[in-house]
């Protein structure tokens, strides 16, 4: 695995997150009543774009309390990019309900952070 493997990837998903964010894309429109495509692929990215983040923190560079950077990383992506969209571009606007996918996206990975070091935690071939 080639070093800093982790950040690579972390800074790949972000840069395809603020690509997505900024072009001009349309997707059809969902029939659902609980949550779209859109959502859905809000709620994906960032929990992805979580994980990386953490692992590059947690395996590269040795944070302390990377689950609390890689939330406010996460969470600043999300919340300047909706910014930069309702601010300068005039093809995409400022969406509550974005902001909202990716912070349960967030959440999502750090529930699911949480339970993965329990479990280990409580590994007998540990």
């Amino acid at each position: 695995m080639p070093k800093y493997f982790f950040s690579i990837v972390a800074f790949s998903i972000g840069i395809f997150i603020v690509f997505l964010s900024t072009v001009r894309l349309s997707f059809p429109q969902s029939t659902s009543l609980l949550i779209g495509t859109d959502k859905l692929g809000h709620i994906f990215a960032y929990f992805c774009f979580s994980i990386s983040v953490f692992g590059s923190l947690v395996a590269e560079w040795k944070l302390k309390k990377p689950l609390k950077w890689s939330v406010i990383t996460s969470l600043l992506l999300s919340i300047n990019l909706e910014i930069i969209q309702g601010i300068f571009l005039i093809h995409r606007s400022f969406e509550v309900y974005d902001i909202l996918a990716n912070v349960l996206g967030i959440i999502l990975f750090v529930f699911l952070a949480k339970r993965v070091k329990k479990l280990l935690s409580n590994a007998v071939f540990l």
